[in-house]
């Protein structure tokens, strides 16, 4: 019953890969509009490409609330099936450069101020400001499409042709998005749960006769999907020149007040919340307000909708990062108004979703890598392996019973190895115990947590610099450097280039079958992207890069770095 096995690109049957990850909505540039872009991501992955990368990951690209911009985290989305136009960059969509008079017009606009100088101060903030973005944004591509409509021609039946093909789920998620923009107006609530009760039911006759009533700006959110598809397919074709390609990422869950609830609500259980009990990252567990799928879903459709989730990300991807990949065996699901200590797991059909999933990897020729930090189950990872799906290991978690860092050669070599996730800091902002600082702040932490965290943090760093030490990837002088740094609380970013250049080195050598250098690491970020367990206490997923895109790709040790991993990696085969 377990034969099935996801597919495994001709890279990693007999040999290793290694690329960048990085968040698409903290890259920099001197062109984008306040946030990293589709056009910004060709940039890196062509970079990646020259600089012997096989493939280059990136942050969830789903939908989130279009009339809501500021809920910007990438794991908790509005819909899964669709994507986020927010990373659309508009000069590069084709109504935008058309020799039609409103065109031009908006040309000009862009071009003069005051249109000019609120993108250069878009471009300037440090952390993403979605809502002045996304009205940017939205104004353009409204009048992109106002565009294409004066236009007809090739592009409009090409539009066409893509709402026959998108069916019911497009229509459906397309008046969601129209019907939240409408009762939006005037409120601080957005989502269906906010709206009157007849429009609660997306299959209703008073949903179908509104939509049939607003027509012109349902199918406006069908065009905004169809330019976002557009973008992303651009991005997957250069990605082709990675020997994998783009890594995309999908969600454990989705927001319980977003389109793909309202669209198919019995398909989740919505009096429940998946989160996770106490461990080191969350000791007083955590709540991620996401609903799950109910288990029993996949029984009454056969699997349909999973299979139709997995579809559409991979569709534009080489490989896919499964968040929480336990889902597909059991998920800690939480009470709605309960803490976590009252959760409990529910099981799923583990055997019908790997099966699933493995059919679609190997019909998408897509990677699968599993998620699989936390708490896992005895024998999962063995099964994951079974199913040819990657374990995600992370340096900073892999220790032995007495908490030193894993030796190189003790890491699996069907794995990922890389050095932190979106819910850790980088590498140097961990060693200086930044996100205990951000911590305390919020103070979301047990009374009395910080003395000991400091401490225990202290014996880890110690424990970190002695590994790398003695596996010859920092040299006496770069470990007592690297020391003096962390001490010191150093600002000076290039002194904690040894302690990365080491680190990723000594996964390198790891023999995993992927390694993954973060952009965040290599940059020397010292603000996290996500402090877990905050919400407004912290501004989770708005930080940028420090440095512009154009400097990142001409930086000459970010190259000497992909170099050694590369030789590391590849030895002699590149």
């Amino acid at each position: 019953m377990d034969t099935e096995r996801a597919y495994i690109p001709p890279a990693l049957e007999a040999g290793r890969s290694w690329g960048f990850s990085l968040n698409l909505y903290a890259l920099r540039s001197r062109r984008n509009w306040g946030i990293g872009d589709f056009t910004d991501l060709r940039t890196f992955v062509r970079f990646a490409a020259d600089a012997g990368a096989g493939i280059v990951g990136v942050n969830p690209l789903h939908a989130l609330h279009y009339s809501n911009p500021e809920a910007a985290s990438p794991y908790s989305p509005s819909s899964r099936y669709f994507f986020n136009p927010i990373y659309v960059d508009i000069e590069a969509v084709p109504e935008f450069s058309s020799p039609n008079a409103r065109a031009k017009r908006l040309r000009t606009r862009v071009a003069t101020e005051p249109f000019a100088a609120t993108l250069a101060l878009l471009r300037d903030e440090p952390a993403v400001a979605y809502a002045r973005v996304a009205r940017a944004k939205w104004s353009a591509l409204e009048e992109l499409y106002g565009i294409l409509g004066e236009q007809r021609g090739e592009r409009y039946a090409a539009l066409a042709a893509f709402i026959r093909a998108s069916g019911e789920r497009l229509e459906r998620y397309a008046t969601y998005e129209a019907l939240t923009e409408h009762f939006a107006r005037g409120k601080s609530g957005y989502g269906w749960t906010t709206w009157p009760e007849a429009f609660r039911d997306a299959g209703s006759e008073v949903v179908r006769t509104w939509a049939a009533a607003n027509r012109r700006r349902v199918d406006y959110f069908k065009y905004v999907q169809w330019v976002v598809r557009e973008q992303l397919a651009t991005v997957a074709a250069d990605a082709q020149a990675l020997e994998i390609g783009l890594y995309l990422d999908m969600a454990v869950g989705v927001d319980p007040s977003g389109a793909d609830v309202w669209d198919e609500p019995g398909a989740y259980l919505l009096e429940r919340r998946v989160g996770a009990p106490p461990d080191p990252l969350g000791p007083l567990g955590q709540n991620w307000g996401l609903v799950a799928p109910d288990p029993l879903a996949t029984e009454r459709d056969g699997g349909a909708a999973f299979s139709e989730l997995l579809a559409a990300t991979m569709t534009h991807a080489g490989a896919l990062r499964l968040d929480h990949v336990m889902a597909l065996l059991r998920l800690f699901l939480i009470p709605q108004g309960a803490s976590p200590a009252e959760g409990e797991y529910v099981d799923y059909p583990v055997e019908r979703l790997l099966a699933l999933a493995t059919a679609q990897s190997e019909r998408f020729r897509c990677l699968i890598v599993g998620e699989d930090l936390g708490t896992v189950p005895d024998g999962f990872r063995d099964r994951m392996e079974r199913a040819a799906i990657l374990s995600y290991r992370v340096f900073l978690f892999e220790r032995e019973d007495d908490g030193s860092f894993k030796a190189p050669g003790r890491y699996p070599t069907f794995g990922l190895a890389t050095a932190t996730t979106h819910d850790l800091p980088s590498l140097a902002a961990w060693a200086i115990g930044a996100d205990l600082d951000f911590w305390e702040l919020a103070e979301t932490m047990p009374e009395g947590w910080a003395a000991d965290a400091r401490d225990a943090r202290r014996v880890d760093v110690a424990r970190m610099l002695e590994a790398l030490l003695a596996a010859g990837e920092l040299d006496e002088l770069e470990f007592e450097a690297s020391r003096a740094a962390i001490d010191e609380r150093a600002s000076d970013r290039t002194r904690f280039a040894p302690l990365v250049r080491a680190v990723y080195r000594y996964l390198a050598t790891t023999g995993s079958r992927l390694v993954l250098v973060a952009l965040d690491d290599v940059l020397v970020e010292f603000s996290p992207v996500n402090v877990p367990g905050t919400g407004f206490e912290y501004p989770n997923w708005r930080r940028k890069n420090h440095a512009l895109l154009e400097n990142i790709i001409r930086d000459q040790s970010i190259a000497a770095l992909a170099a050694e991993v590369r030789q590391r990696v590849k030895g002699d085969q590149q």
